[in-house]
């Protein structure tokens, strides 16, 4: 079983850091309803650009926490992986997270969306009261009545790293292996590594449907802790690897298809892919069961040929690579309400939307790495509740 570090996965995560930070800026202008949103009219090019990234970009960041897990397996227990998930994601998520970094989300929404137009502390009580009486819907995965913002994420991956953790360490033992022989096996064909597809077809037909349009709920769990899942099994085999990178241009070319074919539904079928009830979305529909397996096969399509990318020309490490990695956490759980509060000082400004974009890009950026190199990467208290080592 392989076990030496993948510089490629390395790469490919703080690229898609670097993807998830310009999607938020840009939702601004596209995208539909957002925490803050430019008065204009939607964006086309920023609702295209949203777009294909929400196709695979979010189960893109599972699949790499999946692979990050099987190394984190590799030199820990299981109660050693356990309380490492405590600190890199659970203190990240409440104690950089759901009480100091999103409360400007919940101001920003509140104003934008809530009709609320009071000022911010005056209303923080009200967050504070909401969240300690407000029940959890059946509907969503635990602890939903807290204003999670983009760190969803961090909630979702601390509830699959702990549910699948038995299934992690079968595939471990030489049961497991077994089975995992048999499917790098039929991977390493070429168009094998688009078998795939098929269970993540079939997870979003069956229950997708169950939740009514909910963006968080307990299908959205169960189909990106597959790609976790997935993941995690990528590393173990190089066969994974050599099927990856046999069809990676060709994924290229589906991706582009299935993006296509997903518009064609959502704008000249007018489906309705958030509210399964209108606009022709009824459950086991043709045209639900054709939009999620376009939808799914579009979603690997992408990730399939970033997975190429990296094993082509991401091979290497270097003291950059070093430094990015370290900082992809940090750097996420801060990126959004920095973005929201640098939007918020722009959009006033009355210059075109493309300077507004580079100019809330650039200086949140900016900002982001001044607070992350002047004070987290600095103090050791600001780098535990960062979910990071100490110096």
């Amino acid at each position: 079983m392989r076990t030496e570090r993948r510089h490629d996965l390395d790469w490919l995560r703080v690229i898609a850091t670097v993807l998830v930070f310009l999607f938020h800026c840009a939702r601004f202008y596209g995208g539909g309803g957002w925490h803050l949103k430019h008065p204009g009219p939607e964006s086309l090019p920023a609702g295209l650009f949203i777009g294909l990234l929400d196709l695979w970009l979010m189960p893109f960041f599972f699949l790499l926490s999946g692979a990050a897990s099987f190394y984190a397996l590799g030199s820990r227990s299981a109660g050693q992986y356990l309380r490492s998930r405590v600190k890199r994601i659970l203190l990240p998520l409440y104690g950089m997270g759901a009480f100091v970094v999103l409360l400007p989300q919940v101001y920003f929404e509140a104003v934008t969306n809530g009709g609320y137009t009071g000022g911010f502390w005056e209303g923080l009580p009200r967050y504070l009261a909401q969240v300690f009486t407000t029940p959890p819907s059946l509907r969503t995965p635990f602890f939903f009545n807290l204003f999670f913002g983009h760190l969803w994420f961090l909630h979702f991956l601390f509830l699959i790293s702990v549910f699948s953790l038995p299934l992690l360490l079968y595939l471990r033992s030489d049961a497991g292996r077994q089975r995992l022989d048999r499917l790098a096996a039929l991977c390493a064909y070429r168009g094998g590594i688009l078998l795939i597809i098929l269970p993540l077809a079939a997870v979003r037909i069956a229950f997708i449907h169950l939740f009514d349009g909910q963006a968080h709920s307990w299908a959205h769990l169960l189909y990106f802790g597959l790609f976790f899942i997935i993941g995690y099994l990528l590393p173990m085999e190089r066969r994974f690897s050599q099927g990856i990178r046999t069809v990676g241009w060709w994924c290229l070319l589906l991706g582009i298809l299935g993006f296509g074919a997903e518009g064609f539904f959502i704008l000249g079928l007018e489906y309705n892919y958030m509210n399964l009830y209108h606009s022709g979305g009824e459950p086991l529909s043709w045209t639900y069961v054709a939009f999620n397996l376009l939808f799914s096969t579009a979603s690997w399509s992408w990730v399939v040929f970033m997975l190429s990318m990296g094993l082509r020309y991401m091979r290497s490490g270097s003291r950059f690579l070093f430094y990015a990695n370290e900082a992809v956490l940090p750097f996420y759980v801060l990126h959004q309400t920095v973005i929201l509060c640098v939007g918020w000082l722009v959009l006033p400004l009355t210059i075109g939307r493309l300077p507004q974009f580079l100019l809330i890009a650039t200086a949140a950026f900016a900002a982001i790495m001044l607070l992350y190199e002047g004070l987290i990467r600095r103090v050791n208290w600001l780098r535990f509740i960062s979910g990071m080592g100490p110096l």
